[in-house]
């Protein structure tokens, strides 16, 4: 499987990528996946077992650095790989799923939960592993690593937000390896066959003991399933909100917190005056056929057939026509400029690029902090909650691994703050020096004290100087309480 997957590598090489900040970078969502790859690029940095060069253990002294286990929903062990690399290379997930799918029905699909399945996806993706079975595979990552993503990738796989998991949780590998890590030092002693029959014999023992208390198993899931059924349908009665309006308003949670971030580029204003010059031509020319269709409805010698065809027409170029005006409006919004500005003088305007580096940054910050408050919602709701027994052990380990994956991507947040303030100072030399344009106002600086606080009235919401054609209505996703707990 490794020189297979070797093989296809070699045949696509990546293109070569100019060495620019994550800032700079052009963000897109490729070809077959839902996550941009600034979210990907993220979640791979980190996670150790994303790293495949990332030594867990000494080639030099062991044959055997790990083992890798696929286990079944009852958390019994269908099948184990030995690792002989240093890192956990992803050719052994895909040796586990392949031998799987070799023992299935060619009907059967199956849903797999891993900690990195969003690099797993992607590496399925561009170089075709798993090619033949990916229309009946699907992948999510398992409860207790997903916190440990970046948002966007939390909603797309996280198993509770993916069709046909369930309440499943993933963890069955981790609790495997609880059993098995008695083992360890006895194991890096012994012979190779002694250590192959040692773990055969452990493995047969934990299948045993699932096999006898599966009834037990069953019957705990169920009243567990129950359980939140009841309560769910509690919540959804008192948000008051029917199932098709909080199931469109999840879709345009999920669309707007998985779109490519903005590009803090030199480049944004020239390219924005360009596409608000193509957007005013293509506008000229639309109002040139509103007025060649009203000539034709005017036509008194016109067929009634000829006249339909006309009427229908004019009906939707003008439809055309209107939403090409509002673009317009929002670009000029943008750029700070009005119907009669002469858009070719500011082509290469350093304020206008300062502004829209200004702005993409903004956003870049506004979105992280958004996606913060939402991992930590969590927390909040688990904290109001009365948990008793082995549950409340379980969200309490749960609750540390958000709070320290949160915590570690502070640092960076606060680097944003700091360096949208630094263009700030930057735009208020260029509007003191009479270089910016007229009726132009400044932007407040952030105060990076207080910033994850998130307040209502804090500067961060307010785009006064970037954006002036934004409402600043929120969607009832992020605003409204009942629209939440409901989703």
């Amino acid at each position: 499987m490794e020189r297979y997957m070797d093989a296809l590598r070699a045949c696509k090489p990546p293109p070569k990528r100019a060495k620019i900040t994550q800032e700079d970078q052009e963000d897109c969502i490729e070809g077959g996946l839902h996550v941009p790859n600034s979210v990907l690029d993220g979640c791979e940095s980190g996670f150790t077992a994303a790293d495949e060069h990332r030594a867990k253990a000494s080639t030099q002294f062991f044959d055997d650095t790990a083992l890798m286990a696929l286990l079944c929903h009852h958390d019994i062990v269908l099948f184990l790989a030995n690792m002989h690399s240093a890192g956990e290379k992803q050719h052994y997930v895909m040796a586990l799923v392949e031998t799987l799918f070799q023992h299935l029905p060619l009907e059967c699909c199956l849903g797999i939960l891993y900690d990195i399945r969003c690099q797993a996806e992607r590496s399925c993706v561009k170089w075709g592993f798993l090619d033949c079975y990916m229309d009946r595979l699907s992948f999510g990552i398992s409860v207790f690593h997903v916190f440990g993503h970046q948002w966007a990738c939390q909603i797309i796989y996280h198993p509770r937000k993916c069709r046909g998991f369930g309440l499943s949780h993933g963890e069955g590998c981790e609790c495997f390896w609880h059993s098995i890590s008695k083992l360890i030092a006895y194991l890096q002693v012994c012979g190779y066959h002694q250590q192959l029959y040692t773990l055969d014999c452990q493995v047969d023992y934990a299948h045993d003991e699932i096999i006898e208390g599966l009834g037990a198993w069953l019957l705990r899931r169920s009243q567990h399933v129950l359980k939140k059924c009841k309560a769910m349908e509690l919540i959804l009665q008192g948000c008051g909100d029917q199932e098709v309006l909080l199931r469109a308003q999840w879709d345009a949670q999920v669309a707007a917190q998985t779109k490519p971030l903005p590009c803090q580029s030199k480049k944004a204003g020239k390219d924005t005056v360009n596409e608000l010059i193509r957007l005013r031509e293509t506008q000229n020319d639309l109002k040139k056929h509103v007025k060649e269709y009203d000539a034709i409805i005017a036509d008194v010698d016109l067929l009634p057939d000829e006249y339909a065809d006309a009427r229908t027409e004019l009906e939707s170029v003008h439809k055309r026509l209107e939403e090409l005006r509002t673009r317009i409006r929002r670009k000029q919004a943008v750029l700070g400029v009005g119907d009669r500005t002469q858009l070719t003088n500011l082509i290469n305007n350093p304020f206008l690029a300062l502004r829209m580096q200004m702005l993409a940054l903004k956003q870049r910050l506004r979105d992280r902090l958004r996606f913060r408050k939402f991992e930590l919602d969590r927390l909040e709701r688990l904290f109001r909650k009365q948990v008793h027994g082995f549950n409340k052990i379980t969200d309490q380990k749960i609750n540390d691994h958000t709070a320290s994956s949160v915590n570690r991507r502070d640092p960076s947040i606060s680097k944003l703050a700091l360096n949208y303030n630094h263009l700030r100072d930057e735009m208020a030399a260029l509007i003191q020096a009479h270089k910016a344009l007229p009726c132009t106002l400044c932007p407040e600086k952030i105060e990076t004290k207080g910033l994850f606080a998130l307040d209502v009235d804090d500067t961060i919401w307010q785009d006064v100087g970037l954006d002036e054609g934004s409402n600043g209505v929120p969607p009832p996703w992020l605003a409204s309480e009942s629209v939440r707990a409901g989703i």
